[in-house]
């Protein structure tokens, strides 16, 4: 028999129980010092926690009158146990017994449970425990607490890897070298000692219990034993579902091992208080691939035709990822020359006169020209507008054309003047001589008497000529 230590208390409240056993310090102060520990995060005795709930000053004072001539102290409870193997792992070896308890310590004892040869301290305290190895050797010891987090104590030390899954958990076994955790999102979860996911298997309702299959005679755990609030027992080798068994009741408790001569029994333990033994062939192998696999298909591990043209467009986007900066400067270079020479493509057509804007230094004109007639008689409408500041005289323009196409009575117009920012209206006759109808382009150019460029020439695209209008 071994009782556990009594929990260290901390000693504000130890000297505030003393001072109030002699008298030395008001009620009210006691009770304001304990509550204000208690706000710290210091761990109270369930004295200090009852005193702490009373209401009135009478209460309090009746309460410590109660507990002046008690000592005291604070015991602990048992939350979970385990037993780790001692020296030898073979069927009977000696075995120590792992506690947690609810000061959120980890006990270890001696083969005969009656010394603590091993104390770990723990953020949270401990609900399920897992033991692997010897301990006289090397051992681990998988702890899930309340605070939601899986620890792991190697060879007496808390390591600082942690396993924290995505809801509280609800079991704990052990699956080869793998940690099986079944948590309250209705899922299964394998992780690696060091805290790595390997796979995750989601169930159609809560689970209830969980065990391994742990085979005495290999020392070996090739499975994982799954019971469902529905009623429903599954077995599972890693992701692969085995068999499943329906028991028409909630189960409260499993557990696989040795019962009798059969090495293989599973015990159920009902809601109901009914208790089923279910044992397992003799000759009944528990392999991974023995049954499907939940998952992704197998197919997926088989690659895909994928015809060039795709391959040509993933290198290409892997190449864009790779040089996506470069790629993007040079872009902006080209597209910063292009600019640069249309600008002073646009510029030199505006200082040689080819556009229907022109901008010199000596005048600024605005040309328009429309065609109207079938033909072989056309008529040339041009509209002439001055944009400078200062009127024009004496403006001369010339038409320019295939002499064997058309052929015009005076192929040149002056305008006396051009005042500013009015529009003048002139017209010229031209006819097309060719026995086919062909059409041409007129060429119009307004030139500047003080200079040999033109102020502005506009380039007239003339129909083609109707022969019937010809012929008449």
């Amino acid at each position: 028999k071994l009782t556990l230590p009594l929990v260290a208390l901390d000693a504000v409240e130890t000297d505030t129980w003393n001072s109030l056993k002699t008298d030395k310090v008001d009620i009210q102060k006691a009770y304001t010092a304990l509550e204000d520990a208690k706000d710290r995060g210091v761990y109270l005795s369930t004295r200090s926690i009852d005193f702490l709930a009373c209401d009135t000053l009478q209460g309090k004072a009746q309460f410590v009158e109660l507990c002046k001539e008690q000592v005291l102290q604070q015991q602990t409870v048992i939350t979970t146990m385990a037993v780790l193997t001692k020296d030898k792992d073979e069927v009977g070896a000696l075995g120590c017994m792992v506690v947690g308890t609810e000061d959120q310590h980890i006990l270890i004892l001696d083969s005969n449970c009656a010394a603590i040869i091993k104390k770990v301290k723990l953020p949270s305290v401990a609900v399920f425990l897992m033991c692997a190895g010897l301990y006289d050797v090397e051992y681990r010891v998988i702890v899930a607490c309340r605070n939601g987090v899986v620890y792991c104590i190697k060879n007496g030390t808390l390591q600082t890897t942690t396993i924290e899954p995505e809801a509280q958990t609800v079991a704990l076994a052990r699956y080869e070298n793998l940690i099986a955790i079944a948590t309250m999102n209705n899922a299964l979860h394998y992780y690696h000692v060091k805290g790595k996911k390997q796979s995750s298997i989601f169930m159609p309702c809560a689970i209830t219990n969980m065990c391994s299959m742990f085979n005495e005679s290999t020392r070996q755990c090739k499975g994982v034993i799954v019971a469902l609030s529905n009623g429903e027992v599954r077995v599972y080798a890693g992701k692969s579902l085995l068999n499943t068994m329906q028991v028409y009741d909630q189960v409260t408790a499993l557990k696989y091992g040795r019962y009798g001569r059969e090495d293989a029994t599973l015990v159920i333990v009902l809601k109901s208080g009914a208790m089923l033994f279910k044992m397992l062939p003799r000759t009944v192998a528990i392999e991974a691939n023995a049954s499907k696999s939940y998952g992704a298909p197998t197919e997926q591990d088989q690659p895909l035709n994928v015809p060039k043209r795709t391959n040509v467009y993933v290198a290409q986007t892997e190449r864009e990822k790779q040089f996506g900066v470069d790629m993007h400067r040079v872009f902006q270079h080209d597209l910063c020359k292009l600019r640069l020479a249309t600008a002073k493509a646009y510029v030199n057509m505006l200082s040689d006169g080819k556009g229907s804007t022109s901008h010199t230094t000596d005048a600024s004109l605005r040309l328009t020209a429309q065609v109207q007639g079938l033909g072989p008689i056309f008529k040339l409408t041009l509209n002439v507008q001055n944009f400078s500041q200062r009127p024009l005289l004496g403006i001369p323009v010339i038409f320019s054309f295939n002499p064997t196409v058309y052929k015009m009575a005076k192929p040149t117009l002056t305008i006396p003047s051009l005042v500013p920012s009015l529009i003048y209206n002139y017209e010229a006759v031209i006819e097309c001589i060719d026995p086919n109808g062909a059409s041409d382009s007129v060429k119009v150019t307004v030139c500047n008497p003080g200079s040999v460029l033109p102020i502005i020439t506009a380039l007239v695209a003339l129909p083609a000529c109707d022969l019937m209008m010809q012929q008449q």
